[in-house]
């Protein structure tokens, strides 16, 4: 099994976010078949802290990435 074309669109729209936050080296990694509890995780590398927090609040702004349930 393959990770969901929901998630695929959840991971592609996480990973603009951050790029344009000056995100770098950014990976996904399809786990479903390894992991029952998600479908792919995202890594999002960034230069300083404060880089990182603006990753995170674009990434997720209240702390939950829309569209998951």
């Amino acid at each position: 099994m393959t990770a969901t074309d929901h998630a695929i669109e959840l991971v592609t729209t996480a990973a603009r976010a951050g790029g344009e936050k000056k995100g770098e080296q950014i990976v996904a990694f399809d786990v479903s078949e390894q992991l029952a509890i998600t479908d792919a995780f995202l890594i999002i590398s960034a230069s300083n802290e404060r880089q990182v927090g603006a990753i995170v609040d674009a990434v997720a702004p209240d702390g939950v990435i829309e569209g998951i349930e």
